[in-house]
């Protein structure tokens, strides 16, 4: 039987993919070693890049050429909004204005304030940063896990997808960066899989629509891995196959797909799927017995999905993806430690604040704000990170605060913890996302009950009092009340100002609510974005107890 025109494509890319992903990850490795070279190069490439650009030469900056020493002395720190004067010249100029390199396309990224950036997406900072990145992590995955090449179906990739593009901006386009549609060039991103007709643009853009051909093309077959970036979407996989199950087993019968010839009929295949979809609690590793590895976010609140991730993918190991923005790469997994990875140190030139540092209020009124490089941050210490990017934003603060766990080989292995400026405050408390996590944690461990997803919202009530719902896996009234006084207790030993308001009766106490597992994941999936479903998130963090009557109906 003759292959299809995919898997030529695979069979002709398998190689060249596994030694591009290699030598990527050596690199990475190499850098790892020697960061001050690193960082050194980093620098160096960007300034050579930008020094001659119209931003950088109307501004003086330029003279940094000379001495790359005064960088930090010439330089601000900024926000995205600060480029956004310059980033509308280049909208029409198409290169020129921050860097010296042509922009390819527009990275589109809601940001935390829900109006669209765009990230200049330049030939530079593909070639010399963003493909590499990609490639090194998947050089960790196959070093690991070689099996996720044995085959043309042994991987499914859900971190990427090719769609055709309508949003542009002068003629450039203006797409998330989680779409690599069209490749750029012959060193663009190009997996075995980029012609798959599932990963392709003949696949329908919805995220069920796409999930479910998905699904279907790789019934039968031994898939090893699932690669995903939020672990919602690996929960939604197996929510698929459980809304889809009538017709994935009537498709797989027939020899279809949603009714239109696709292949050989099967139907003890369907009927081994039809036994497997009558158990109630059915995971993906009961439909894909082959299934031996899987990745996503799995620190901070992506953690929580962690006991709902064990009973869909039950057995299987598991690896992290790389912590990133559309605004850059921060950490790339060299193994499959979950907690932290090291910093990128070849992927920009980063710079940290203590985290306890107003640093937005500085930015703001344009003070001196002195930052530590990479050797001069501490394990167990939460910073601001600053970084530049070979596409022209420099020294942008990010918002993110990362923690330090430890340091190797001179390079700070970190983990995102929060948000700079997300958090609850009444009456000065500014109670964060991580405390409320711990104390979470801690108040449901004394009860016997692991963390799993939940929301946090202000209530403006008389007093004012912050509302938690989490899920548990038998919710009771009682034990409401319960979880209630022992998050509320750990709380105010974790946050002081909690503790004070809270005697004073500024506030009052924490009311906690139990809902069934999957009641908050469904609630989140519910508003998965259709214009970017990939790099949908969960966040535990919300403005207001709007959440309480969908959830808990009251």
């Amino acid at each position: 039987m003759d292959r299809p025109d995919w898997q030529e494509h695979w069979k002709a890319r398998r190689t060249p993919f596994a030694e591009e992903c290699r030598q990527a990850r050596a690199e990475l490795l190499a850098d790892l070693k020697d960061p001050q070279t690193a960082q050194r190069r980093v620098l160096e490439d960007v300034i050579a890049l930008c020094a001659d650009s119209l931003y950088w030469k109307e501004n003086g900056y330029d003279r940094i050429a000379a001495d790359p020493g005064t960088f930090r002395d010439i330089l601000p720190l900024t926000r995205y909004g600060d480029f956004e004067r310059q980033i509308d010249r280049e909208t029409r100029t198409k290169g020129g204005v921050l860097s010296c390199s042509p922009v390819l396309r527009w990275l589109k990224t809601s940001g935390t304030t829900g109006v669209p950036k765009r990230v200049p997406y330049t030939l530079h900072w593909l070639l010399t940063y963003r493909i590499p990145a990609m490639a090194a992590m998947w050089g960790t995955y196959l070093e690991h896990h070689p099996e996720l090449l044995d085959h043309p179906h042994a991987t499914l990739d859900t971190q990427t997808v090719r769609e055709a593009v309508t949003d542009q901006l002068y003629g450039v386009q203006y797409q998330a960066i989680s779409n690599r549609y069209p490749q750029l060039n012959s060193r663009d991103w190009n997996p075995p899989w980029g012609e798959a007709p599932w990963f392709g643009t003949r696949a329908p853009a919805s995220h069920e629509g796409r999930m479910y051909h998905r699904i279907r093309q790789l019934l039968g077959e031994d898939l090893h891995f699932i690669s995903a970036i939020n672990p919602s979407t690996l929960i939604s996989l197996r929510d698929l196959v459980a809304a889809h199950g009538p017709a994935l087993v009537r498709d797989l019968r027939e020899g279809t797909l949603e009714g239109e010839p696709f292949g050989a009929p099967d139907p003890e295949g369907a009927e081994r799927l039809a036994a497997v979809l009558a158990r109630e609690e059915f995971s993906l590793k009961d439909v894909w017995p082959s299934l031996s590895l899987y990745s996503c976010w799995l620190s901070s609140s992506a953690g929580l999905y962690q006991a709902k991730l064990d009973e869909v993918l039950p057995g299987v190991a598991k690896m992290p993806f790389m912590s990133c923005g559309t605004e850059g790469v921060t950490t790339i997994p060299v193994d499959d430690s979950l907690d932290s990875q090291p910093l990128a140190v070849g992927q920009a030139f980063f710079e940290f604040v203590p985290a306890e540092v107003p640093l937005g209020s500085l930015i703001e009124a344009g003070e001196k704000v002195d930052t530590l490089l990479f050797d001069e941050v501490e394990p167990g210490r939460d910073y601001h990170l600053i970084m530049t990017q070979g596409n022209g934003l420099f020294r942008l603060w990010s918002g993110d605060i990362y923690r330090v766990d430890r340091i190797v080989d001179g390079t700070p292995w970190i983990h995102f913890v929060h948000r700079d400026g997300v958090f609850h405050s009444f009456t000065g408390e500014k109670i964060t996302e991580a405390q409320v996590t711990q104390a979470i944690r801690e108040g449901t461990a004394a009860h016997g009950i692991d963390t799993s997803l939940y929301m946090c919202g202000p209530n403006w009530a008389e007093p004012p009092h912050y509302v938690v719902v989490s899920e548990v896996p038998l919710p009771d009234p009682e034990l409401d009340h319960t979880l209630s006084s022992a998050v509320d207790r750990q709380l105010m030993e974790i946050n002081l100002e909690y503790a004070s308001k809270r005697t004073s009766g500024r506030l009052g106490a924490l009311e906690f609510y139990t809902v069934p597992k999957d009641a908050i994941n469904a609630y989140n999936e519910a508003r998965r974005h259709p214009a970017n479903p990939t790099q949908h998130k969960y966040k535990p963090f919300q403005k207001d107890v709007g959440f309480l009557a969908d959830i808990v109906g009251r």
